[in-house]
């Protein structure tokens, strides 16, 4: 009984690749072309109407990803294997599609034998990549473990600083969770209450301060800061409440919470012993009557309270005269809202305090004369109700300079904006035309030269003469090498590894080709904790780029590291060499060195820096650090 054919189906959105592959098959008694499909819908509908034994899937068409074509295939047929058709030997993508289920992944434009075999393999349950790529992958499982070890072991770590931290501030240290209770406490509550950490953990924080000094529940206000979200910086609420200790007794606290850091759910709560603050408020009141600057003290209704010694000498007016009168008296245009903010707010919001505003506004003396103003003005809650703060500076003499200042200042500011802008919209268009590019070549040159290979190959079994065939080996030759540069321009304009495994393994996939082409001893590290966003990595990958691409072309060196760290919230990238080195001054000045300057220009606009170290005989060292949320606004991304 004759052996049953194996049916395949093959998805590839190029024409002449997918002819070329139908003709392949076609021509081989054993297997029979059941359909063609040029999307990832296309390929998991015909694979599901007509069950083949093997779909040839190309990892890039319309419609879809491969990994996902994939899995709803083996879902709705779980008889057929995909073998996976790639331009380039791209690890990332290969563990994607293999742990999706795939039976092998094959890099366009090897000999059409290899292909035919891998069919075969996929039809009879076996696996089919090559050795080399087989290691990649290895290394990138083998590095995703050390991520997920390393970050683990860094929350371990970051838990553990928090505690040394906290057990050295001054005050005593609530970190509260989102639920309202207490996570951990530093060794100064254990002083200030009593209780052993382990007693307070887990329990609300009225448990500590029962309630604020308005009357109102504490934890309600911790509540309040807790439920407002949105992602917002807020700003910290202070408020006195009744502490109370292991043993019973209360005493006066002064609360301080503010919204933790970093993305943090949950807020920071400082608690500290006010119940000797007769010594306090004195020294406030000495501050306050030494300021120059004059300061009023007014209530809801718009009525001064206070006044300083200052503002009886800017204004003109004895104090004993100012108390009791409308603030309108010395502040005639004023808005009006100014002391009604406070009152404005829910009775629910108390304690809160606003953020200090400023303002330009018209002072008026006692003889009558206008002044300009600049007046600062902040809220605040005390037991008589809410109050307003403020500032008063006779800003006279300052006026006119500060006025041609302001002008300057614009006008830099526009013009810095301005470059901002067309810096920004270079950069943007920089990565459309790489992407526009690398889409170019894998959608249409690769393709076409892949189809030719094949083409070349079904020529080689129809010849025999030995000079014809050196001739077509020579050729073929020259294909894959057309083939492989054309690779290595797609992954230079957009390495697949710095989207699917990130920032360190697309370095490192560039310093493994310079260690290939030069003589260069690389070594990189990394003590990244976490890896940046999308667009931040391919603006870090590309100022890299640059300057490898300089120690290529210009350092002479033999050694070259490179290094990327976690530092202020963004990322620090060293690269350094022990090559010839040069003048940055005398260099930089020259025509043709634009790439020093883009370096510069790329991690300025997202609000980094760039700096280059260099000298004759001393090697170069390009440091630059750019903010983790490196959003380069002003122009089309």
């Amino acid at each position: 009984m004759a052996e049953q054919s194996v049916r395949v189906v093959i998805a590839d959105d190029d024409r002449a690749l997918r002819d070329a592959l139908a003709d392949l098959i076609s021509m081989q008694p054993n297997l029979e072309l059941v359909g063609q499909a040029v999307s990832h819908p296309d390929a998991v509908r015909l694979a599901l109407r007509d069950r083949p034994r093997v779909v040839v899937l190309d990892v890039r068409m319309p419609g879809g990803t491969a990994p996902a074509s994939v899995r709803s295939i083996l879902d709705g047929s779980p008889t057929t294997a995909v073998l996976v058709l790639s331009a380039y030997e791209d690890p990332g993508s290969a563990v994607d599609v293999l742990a999706a289920g795939a039976s092998g992944y094959l890099v366009k434009g090897i000999p059409d034998e290899e292909i035919l075999e891998a069919i075969t393999r996929a039809s009879r349950g076996q696996l089919s990549i090559s050795v080399p790529l087989a290691r990649e992958c290895i290394q990138v499982l083998r590095r995703n473990l050390e991520n997920e070890r390393r970050t683990g072991a860094a929350t371990l770590q970051n838990a553990n600083t928090l505690r040394q931290l906290l057990d050295r501030v001054g005050a005593a240290a609530v970190l509260v969770g989102p639920d309202g209770t207490i996570e951990t406490v530093n060794a100064r509550v254990q002083e200030l209450f009593g209780y052993r950490r382990m007693e307070v953990v887990g329990e609300p924080i009225t448990k500590l301060v029962p309630a604020s000094g308005y009357g109102e529940p504490a934890d309600e206000v911790i509540h309040r800061l807790l439920g407002r979200g949105g992602g917002e910086e807020q700003a910290e609420v202070h408020f006195t409440a009744s502490g109370r200790r292991k043993d019973g007794n209360t005493f006066r606290v002064e609360v301080s919470a503010s919204p933790m850091a970093h993305g943090h759910r949950g807020v920071a709560v400082f608690l500290r012993d006010i119940t000797d603050l007769s010594l306090a408020e004195a020294q406030y009141q000495q501050l306050f009557e030494s300021s120059p600057d004059a300061t009023l003290i007014v209530d809801s209704s718009g009525v001064i309270r206070l006044v300083s010694a200052a503002a009886e000498q800017i204004f003109g007016f004895a104090r004993e005269d100012l108390v009791d009168q409308s603030v309108d008296v010395l502040l005639p245009d004023h808005p009006v809202t100014i002391y009604r903010r406070e009152t404005d707010v829910p009775p629910h919001r108390a304690g809160e305090p606003r953020a200090p505003e400023g303002m330009e506004l018209t002072g008026r003396r006692r003889d009558g004369t206008d002044f300009p103003a600049d007046v600062s003005i902040a809220w605040i809650r005390t037991e008589d109700g809410p109050r307003v703060i403020l500032t008063v500076r006779d800003m006279t003499e300052s006026a006119g300079s500060r006025a041609v200042l302001e002008r300057s200042v614009e006008a830099l500011r526009a013009a810095g904006q301005e470059h901002r802008h067309v810096l920004v919209d270079l950069v943007g268009a920089q990565e459309r035309e790489r992407l526009r590019i690398a889409a170019g070549i894998h959608d249409d040159s690769l393709q076409v030269i892949t189809a030719a290979a094949l083409r070349l190959q079904q020529l080689r079994r129809r010849l025999r003469d030995p000079e014809d065939l050196r001739v077509l080996t020579k050729l073929e030759e020259t294909i894959r090498l057309a083939a492989d540069r054309l690779r290595r321009m797609i992954f230079d304009f957009r390495p697949p590894a710095l989207e699917q495994e990130g920032l360190m393994a697309a370095v490192n996939v560039y310093l493994e080709q310079l260690r290939a082409e030069t003589s260069l001893r690389c070594v990189l590290e990394s003590r990244m904790e976490v890896e940046p966003p999308q667009e931040t990595r391919v603006l870090i990958y590309r100022i890299a780029q640059e300057a490898l691409m300089n120690v290529r072309k210009h350092a002479q060196a033999s050694e070259l590291r490179v290094r990327l760290s976690d530092v202020e919230d963004g990322v620090l990238v060293e690269i350094i060499d022990n090559g010839v080195g040069y003048n940055p001054l005398e260099t930089e000045s020259k025509a043709g060195h634009l790439g020093l300057t883009l370096m510069r220009d790329r991690a300025e606009i997202a609000g980094g820096w760039c700096r280059v170290e260099s000298a004759p005989g001393s090697g170069t060292t390009v440091e630059f650090w750019v903010p983790r949320e490196a959003g380069m606004t002003g122009g089309d991304q």
